[in-house]
């Protein structure tokens, strides 16, 4: 599963509609130079965490600083893969 592709559909979900979004494009994007703001963030170490099974204490000391950081934070404590991205679309919502 390209994990690329599955944050940015999960950051949809967590950004809020009226303001605007740019997708990541590569693992070493780095979150304080994109659009997503320390909200979002919490709201996707959340999400992510509920896809990937990871306990809620373990998604409030997730601080990465690109999305390499965050998908190997998700690596080290998942308790799950998601099956699919509509899987983990249908899963949080």
């Amino acid at each position: 599963m390209n994990f690329i592709e599955l944050f940015n559909k999960v950051a949809k979900v967590a950004r809020p509609s009226h303001l605007e979004f740019v997708p990541f494009t590569s693992m070493e994007d780095i979150f304080t130079e994109s659009t997503l703001d320390s909200l979002d963030m919490l709201m996707m170490s959340f999400y992510m965490c509920e896809i990937y099974d990871i306990d809620d204490e373990i998604a409030k000391e997730l601080h990465p600083e690109t999305l390499q950081e965050f998908f190997d934070a998700v690596n080290l404590h998942k308790k799950r893969d998601p099956e699919s991205i509509e899987w983990a679309m249908e899963h949080i919502k």
